[in-house]
């Protein structure tokens, strides 16, 4: 329901307080790219929300002055976490934001693109188990750019993450306790068989997984 929407938005803490409209489940809401990327912490660390820093430390001479130590605030489960993030795996792998693949990004990733009504404002938010990137492209006078997050801030996204992880080894999202992983068919959702010619590795809370088999 629209409420426990809401409710799981207003745990995250960030932007204006959620309403339980129905257009909440499209994001319908006012956000900057410092609040998206304090709200994606939740997927890049399995559950938890990790508030932002700006500063690292301040160097005062002899002395090393660092802010007060933020906490993370648990927010969601891990298991049910870890679903979502794998679902945006397949955003890069295969769905709008493939182009990072074609641009030669082969580490393993996770993210979403965004694009608002009218083509006014192009997002993509993607992120490895390391670093979380959010891209924003748009007017300052909310005038529509006439391009998609796919066309226009996966490229940015891409370029950035290439050379900041340049040389840096891949690490995969590593599911948390509870977690199975099955072959599925693509088109029916059922548990693939030999038979089966379009099939996907699919990720399942233990005990939710699919007992009927394909029947082609």
């Amino acid at each position: 329901g629209f409420d426990r929407v809401a409710s799981l938005w207003r745990r995250v803490g960030v932007g204006t307080p959620p309403r339980a409209f129905p257009s909440i489940t499209l994001g319908v809401f006012e956000l900057t790219p410092l609040e998206v990327a304090q709200a994606y912490t939740l997927f890049a660390n399995g559950g938890h929300v990790q508030p932002l820093t700006a500063i690292t430390h301040v160097t005062l001479g002899a002395k090393v002055l660092k802010p007060a130590a933020t906490r993370r605030q648990a927010v969601a489960r891990s298991d049910t976490t870890f679903l979502v993030t794998n679902m945006m795996r397949s955003v890069i792998n295969e769905g709008t934001a493939m182009a990072a693949r074609g641009s030669g990004f082969t580490l393993d990733a996770a993210g979403k693109t965004g694009t608002t009504n009218d083509m006014r404002d192009a997002w993509f938010v993607g992120f490895t188990p390391e670093l979380l990137t959010v891209v924003w492209v748009g007017y300052d006078d909310n005038q529509p750019i006439g391009l998609t997050g796919s066309q226009a801030a996966v490229p940015i996204w891409t370029d950035f993450m290439m050379a900041a992880l340049a040389g840096r080894s891949d690490s995969a999202f590593e599911p948390p306790d509870g977690i199975s992983f099955l072959e599925i068919d693509r088109d029916t959702g059922k548990l693939a068989t030999p038979y089966c010619p379009r099939t996907m590795t699919e990720s399942f809370i233990t005990g939710t997984e699919p007992v009927e088999r394909c029947p082609l």
